[in-house]
């Protein structure tokens, strides 16, 4: 045999142990791509989490502000005192009232603003997933749509997480903060619920067709 042909014999090996490398790197991959993929396509039932009654809080809030806003007392049962909204910077509420002035101004003047010429009728659910903090808090996060005159047309979408708490006193869960989040960056990767079917955004055009907003950017 020649020079050529004993070189050639002596990197074989070296080839086949690329290949085996290779193939195995692409296993790995697919092995990983797959647990991740199942991560985030999975969706519990809400009925199924140990923050049950944390969401019972969360939709009583969407449903109140979608039928006529918070009052006062609504406020003292849904809210902690010290609520705050998360940025730059950090605002805490000081008392109910301010809570409740808060929420009164987003139902009266940003929401008429968002909506101009049309009018803010419904705000529907398209994606809610949770974050276990503790056994006594939670990170729900969501993507929202609004619906508004007429006839119930979605044009815009928004996408916020609320901190929840439980009282120790009282063990009713509450709502704690509030964060903006630019729906592009919606927590895929946090565990999905279902969305309750009388909340549920009925994709009556493509979600990708309704224009993200992002609160502080509305003048």
């Amino acid at each position: 045999m020649s020079k050529f042909g004993i070189a050639h014999n002596k990197i074989q090996p070296n080839k086949v142990m690329f290949k085996l490398t290779l193939i195995k790197i692409i296993l790995i991959t697919l092995v990983f791509e797959n647990v991740f993929a199942g991560e985030t396509s999975s969706i519990d039932k809400v009925n199924n989490t140990q923050y049950k009654s944390a969401f019972d809080t969360f939709y009583n809030y969407i449903e109140i502000v979608n039928k006529k806003g918070l009052s006062l007392k609504e406020v003292q049962q849904l809210f902690n005192r010290n609520f705050c909204l998360k940025g730059n910077p950090n605002i805490v509420m000081e008392s109910y009232e301010d809570i409740h002035n808060f929420y009164s101004s987003i139902k009266n003047e940003i929401y008429p603003k968002i909506c101009h010429p049309y009018k803010f009728v419904n705000l529907k659910l398209h994606k809610l997933c949770y974050l276990p903090l503790s056994e006594s808090s939670v990170k729900i996060g969501l993507l929202d749509v609004f619906e508004t005159t007429p006839n119930r047309t979605p044009r815009f979408k928004m996408c916020f997480i609320y901190d929840l708490v439980r009282d120790s006193k009282t063990n009713k869960w509450l709502m704690n903060g509030l964060q903006e989040v630019r729906v592009r960056n919606y927590p895929e990767q946090w565990k999905q619920v279902d969305v309750r079917s009388d909340m549920k955004y009925d994709l009556k055009r493509p979600i990708s067709a309704l224009k993200p907003l992002l609160a502080s950017e509305i003048k």
